[in-house]
């Protein structure tokens, strides 16, 4: 008697949830980066047209090279150690970094800057202090961190 074995392969299209096949961190990463390169830039695709949108961008970006660490996580440090020693050295006291976040998002969304690229970077720095501050400054960068780890697989 012959036996007939069948395997069933998976189908192509979405398995596991991976919805654009096999993404990392780093990919979100490099993939926000030039999303908010080409927005600051003009892109048609891309709207970053006032200073609020430039600035929101900046703290996602600058939260998901943080989640993906190495080289990303570098870029961020450097950015985010700028401002905390601008505005968190001896010459306005000692605002810990809850002040400085608070500080950050001030100048960030406050003004009205004509050059989208400020608010951008003030972002970008903003995310690292936020995840260093805690608090609900925290709240925002884990939730981000936490798409991001299910997006990708990876731990969030």
């Amino acid at each position: 008697m012959l036996t007939t074995v069948t395997t069933l392969a998976a189908p192509a299209g979405i398995s596991g949830m991976q919805i654009f096949g096999a993404v990392t961190l780093s990919g979100l990463a490099l993939t926000s980066g030039l999303c908010l390169l080409a927005g600051l830039r003009g892109s048609k695709k891309i709207k970053i047209d006032s200073p609020d949108k430039a600035a929101w961008w900046g703290i996602i970006t600058g939260t998901l090279w943080e989640v993906a660490g190495g080289t990303w996580a570098d870029l961020a440090n450097g950015l985010g150690g700028i401002s905390k020693g601008a505005l968190g050295g001896d010459g306005f006291g000692d605002p810990g970094l809850g002040g400085t976040a608070l500080a950050l998002t001030a100048i960030a969304f406050a003004f009205d800057w004509k050059r989208l690229v400020v608010p951008a970077l003030l972002g970008l720095s903003a995310a690292v202090v936020y995840g260093e501050a805690g608090g609900i400054w925290g709240i925002g960068v884990n939730i981000i961190r936490m798409i991001a780890g299910k997006l990708t697989g990876g731990a969030g």
